[in-house]
């Protein structure tokens, strides 16, 4: 029982303290591996905490290059931003999160992006990335699978927005329609959960920052009736 124990304890350690560099091209390199559910994939810390800034990203790394290097790529433009950002006070901070949905197949991870340059508020944003088996699930993706995809996001969208007391009071028409354009860079920030397909906007997409992220949820029943996405 005490070699069983000694050498649970063992891997433990190897786990917690082994590192790795996932990417020559990324800023986010050499940070401990976090234990996780190791079959699908493993968490990543990047960290910098000086007198000039404060940083913390947390990120997955899956068994899948096109879909790590994805993660990378997205997470460099918050990072870049923010370090060539011209600070106006002493706060200086760049925290990003995530979580992970599955559902039939599909990973969907979900990026909480939290910074703040010295303005008054941080500033929340939100990015996502979805693969299926190494495969990215993007908006061009499922364009390539019906090219109605666009205009059905926009009219549920816009329905949906329409009926949203904070949208209401705080935007305007112009805005809105504005945001929801029939655009693939409007409708790439989605996840894929068990019962929605959802939607994000970023503050001042389609309303001020006031009213915060806006989240549509699109039943996937509703999606699977119409068969505009078959994929799902």
């Amino acid at each position: 029982m005490k070699h069983k124990q000694l050498l649970a304890l063992f891997l433990c350690l190897v786990i917690i303290g082994s590192s790795k560099i996932i990417s020559n091209n990324s800023n986010v390199v050499m940070v401990k591996d976090v234990s996780n559910n190791m079959e699908n994939y493993w968490i990543e810390n990047y960290k910098e905490d000086d007198e000039s800034k404060q940083i913390n990203i947390f990120y997955p790394v899956t068994n899948y290059k096109e879909v790590n290097d994805l993660i990378n790529k997205k997470i460099d433009v918050y990072l870049n931003r923010f370090k060539n950002a011209t600070f106006t006070s002493d706060v200086k901070k760049l925290e990003i999160s995530f979580e992970d949905f599955e559902y039939s197949g599909y990973t969907s991870f979900k990026f909480t992006v939290k910074s703040n340059i010295g303005i008054t508020h941080d500033i929340d944003e939100v990015f996502t990335v979805v693969h299926k088996d190494g495969t990215i699930i993007d908006i061009e993706y499922l364009k390539s699978k019906n090219n109605n995809i666009l205009t059905f996001l926009h009219d549920n969208c816009y329905k949906e927005l329409k009926e949203n007391e904070n949208i209401k009071q705080y935007s305007t028409e112009e805005w809105i329609n504005s945001g929801l354009e029939k655009d693939s860079n409007n409708y790439n920030n989605f996840i894929i959960t068990p019962d929605s397909f959802v939607v994000y906007f970023n503050p001042y997409t389609i309303a001020p920052y006031v009213a915060g992220i806006i989240e549509i949820k699109i039943p996937l029943e509703y999606i699977k009736e119409s068969k505009i996405i078959d994929i799902i």
